[in-house]
């Protein structure tokens, strides 16, 4: 079995862990700004109630999930001030909100749309992802897909860039 070389490998499991729901970064679409101007204010919040080392979110507006002790702070303490502060983040904390997840169905649909266009015949087009049926995935296991295929690596590496505006370098460190 040939193996492709060590970054288009990883950027082909990236993609099929972005394709799970499971990383990649947020564009910088208004549903996107929305999230990291919550985040950042809800990190703010977090720290003037009660909880004086909680962090600021990441780069990509992602929020840190650290347990009360890493914080220095009780269980209570923590439960407190999230119930303050969960106001301040899009859908109320509760996970991404429908702007959000129309367009990540909105990018699946046009990187499948690119990968047929690019010679991948049968890359399907997005499904529901199983644990959370609102995000979508690519159900690669039936499509025949071989992930390790130099033709199928080069043609994610093309039209990655169209998921959450994540390029292709950025996806071949490993964000999931």
């Amino acid at each position: 079995m040939t193996r492709a070389p060590l970054p288009l490998m990883s950027l082909a499991l990236a993609v099929v862990a972005v394709a799970a729901g499971c990383g990649g970064s947020r564009s910088t679409t208004p549903a996107a700004s929305e999230q990291q101007h919550g985040a950042l204010a809800f990190a703010q919040c977090m720290r003037s109630n009660g909880v004086p080392s909680y962090p600021d979110p990441n780069g990509s507006g992602d929020l840190v999930k650290e347990t009360p002790q890493q914080l220095g702070v009780g269980s209570p303490v923590l439960q407190t001030a999230q119930r303050a502060c969960n106001h301040l983040l899009p859908n109320r904390g509760g996970g991404p909100t429908q702007a959000v997840l129309q367009e990540s169905w909105s990018d699946f649909r046009s990187f499948a749309r690119c990968m047929r266009r690019h010679g991948v015949a049968n890359w399907p087009d997005p499904t529901r992802y199983p644990q959370h049926p609102e995000r979508p995935t690519f159900a690669l296991q039936s499509s025949g897909i071989d992930l390790s295929s130099p033709q199928v690596t080069t043609r994610i590496h093309e039209c990655v860039p169209l998921l959450h505006g994540n390029n292709p370098q950025r996806l071949g460190e490993g964000g999931s």
